[in-house]
Parts: structure tokens; sequence; C-alpha cells
């Protein structure tokens, strides 16, 4: 028993980890090469529709390469005094989309090779939600700010030759993979032992109750039960379900969704400090309890949408 699950979970860590590797690195390499860093030239227009400052632009670019880098930038107006709270919370809102990158950076080669053009489907409706929050808040700093004088957004694109660029797109990539890779070794190994055990088909028999849940197949709700632990353990038995052909692409797709939206709640164990840490804790958590309903309204909503018309 215990030798089948480690054997398992080898398998699928052979399978996984070199992708993985040579997806972040690539991501890494590219905004090295500067790639990333020339969409500043398309996203001056957007912040003038949101009638947000160009420092706003700036701080947005940043967070293509750090997330928590943007977002302190907008802090740091907002304690300079050049930002009010209300244009410091949508500006925060705009500027997390790039984190959806960072996502994808993480998350494309595991989807990809567990669940294929099915992880692509789900993954592609996450960063769709993510755009159309995004769009949203800027229709909404349209609405509540005041218009700002036109500016373009001056970043210099420095430029670095392919060798230097990919040397420093392997150093900026340790980071990122001494997180990722021991923390998927951990979780695939724990995760294949409670698959082994039957740990969640137990839980699945409790969840059954959950009346949200009864809309969904009762073969997945052990994907909905990993959602709590990990989002891997939640991709691996979702694959497992897909290649045995006991569910289909649409019933993983909604299931991944709902288990999404359901374990939001565990996500705020992290979220809550992060933005009361960089902000204020008010003001902190005013942003991360608009961003956390935004972001799980409209996923409710794509669902249902998926469930009636898919």
């Amino acid at each position: 028993m215990l030798f089948d699950a480690l054997l398992s979970a080898l398998k699928y860590l052979i399978s996984v980890i070199p992708a993985t590797v040579i997806g972040i690195v690539l991501m890494e390499l590219l905004i090295e090469l500067g790639w990333i860093q020339k969409l500043g030239f398309m996203t001056a227009p957007f912040m003038r529709f949101g009638h947000l400052r160009e420092e706003v632009g700036v701080s947005f670019l940043v967070a293509f390469g750090s997330p928590t880098a943007g977002n302190s930038m907008i802090a740091q107006l907002n304690k300079k005094g050049l930002i009010n709270n209300k244009e410091t919370l949508i500006a925060s809102l705009v500027t997390s989309f790039p984190a959806t990158f960072i996502f994808l950076r993480d998350l494309l080669p595991v989807l990809l090779i567990l669940l294929g053009t099915t992880g692509l489907i789900y993954l592609g409706i996450v960063v769709a939600v993510g755009f159309l929050r995004t769009a949203i808040i800027l229709v909404i700093g349209r609405m509540m700010l005041p218009p700002k004088e036109a500016a373009v957004i001056r970043q210099e694109v420095k430029r670095k030759k392919f060798g230097i660029a990919f040397k420093n797109a392997i150093s900026s990539s340790v980071v990122p993979l001494k997180r990722i890779i021991p923390t998927m070794v951990v979780v695939a190994i724990f995760v294949f032992q409670l698959i082994d055990i039957g740990f969640f088909d137990m839980i699945s028999v409790y969840l059954k109750d959950i009346p949200v849940l009864k809309y969904l197949p009762p073969q997945g709700l052990p994907v909905i039960a990993a959602w709590f632990a990990s989002n891997i353990g939640a991709y691996t038995i979702a694959s497992n379900l897909l290649t045995e052909g006991i569910m289909s692409s649409r019933e993983i797709v909604i299931t991944l969704l709902v288990g999404r939206v359901l374990s939001s709640i565990v996500r705020l164990r992290f979220t809550v400090p992060y933005y009361t840490g960089i902000f204020s804790p008010k003001l902190g958590m005013q942003i991360m309890l608009l961003a956390t309903l935004m972001q799980e309204g409209l996923t409710v909503i794509v669902i249902v949408l998926l469930a009636l018309f898919w």
C-alpha cells in the first residue's frame, strides 16, 4: 500500500517537475528580456480610462515581476498623500491583475501535464475572471475618481543580451522553484497516501450533504475535499478521474471552480496578513474583502453559466 502510493507520487513528479521548471524559467526569461515590461505602452490608455495616476501604471508594470512590490508602491503613494484611500483601493485592485501571470507561470505546466486541454480551459476561465474584475474596477474608477491629466507612462526598457538575460532568469527562478518544488514533492507524497487509504472518499461522504454540492457529480467530491488541503492535490485527483473516464471535461472544470470558490475561506489566512501588512489594517481589510468578493462572485456567475449552457 505504502509502496504503491510512493510509486504513483514518483511517476507524477517525474512528469510534472521538468515542465514546471521550464515554464518558470521561460517566464523569468521573458521578464529579463523586457517583453513583459513592454506591455507598459499598452497600460497607459487603461490607466487614463480609470482616472488613475501615472504612478499607478508604473506599479502595475512592477507587479508583473512582483505583486508585493507593486502593492508596496501604491501603499507608499497613499502614505505620501498623493492618492486618497478610495484611489488606493481601486489602484490596488487593478494592480492585482498581474498576479494572474504569476499564477500562469506556476500552474500552467502542472495543469497542462495533468489535465491537458481541460486544464487549459480551467486556467483560461480563471484568467478571464481576473481580467473581467480588472475591467469592472477600471469602470468604477472612471465613475468615482476625477480625471487626471493625460500622461504617457515612461519606463526605460533595459535591453539585455540573451546570455545575460538567461543567466539572470535562472537566478530569478531559484526563489519560486525553492518554494514550489519542495511543496510539490511533499504534497504529492501526502496526497497519494491519502488517496490510497481512501481519505478523500471518506470526506466526500460528509460533503454530499452540503446543499450547494448536491448539484455536483458525487465522484467529484474528493476533488472539493482536496482543495482545502492543496490545489495540486485537487488537480491530481481530477486528473485521475478524467483519465479513467469517470468525469467529463465539463464536470472537471466546474468542480475545480467550485472547489476554488469554497477554499477561498482557507486562503484568507494568507491574504489577511498580506494586505494588512502592506497597507493599514483597516484599508488592507477593505481591499482584501472587496478583492475576494469580486473574484469569487464573478467565478460563481461563470459556474452557473457553464452549468446552464455548456
